[in-house]
């Protein structure tokens, strides 16, 4: 899948609701923390670590991701992996 296809808003949009678990329309570290509990991710990440990576990408301060913090972090890491390539 290309980059562009990837980043349309459909696909954005679905991938935010599988880390949305609740609905609410913002991604907080708990929901994070339900979807990183699985075995391949036992124990890597603290939730000290999590919330961390929440305060990187959350540009208005209110402790969770929405969904317009959510595409400019999904932009960043594809534009991010694309330049490694």
């Amino acid at each position: 899948m290309s980059a562009t296809v990837f980043l349309k808003e459909q696909y954005l949009r679905t991938a935010f609701k599988m880390f949305d678990t609740d609905g609410s329309g913002k991604i907080d570290s708990s929901e994070i923390a339900k979807l990183l509990s699985g075995e391949e991710f036992k124990d890597i990440y603290t939730e000290n670590q999590l919330k961390q990576a929440i305060r990187e990408v959350d540009e208005n301060g209110d402790g969770e991701i929405d969904f317009e913090e959510f595409v400019t972090m999904m932009k960043s890491i594809i534009w991010w992996a694309a330049g490694q390539w």
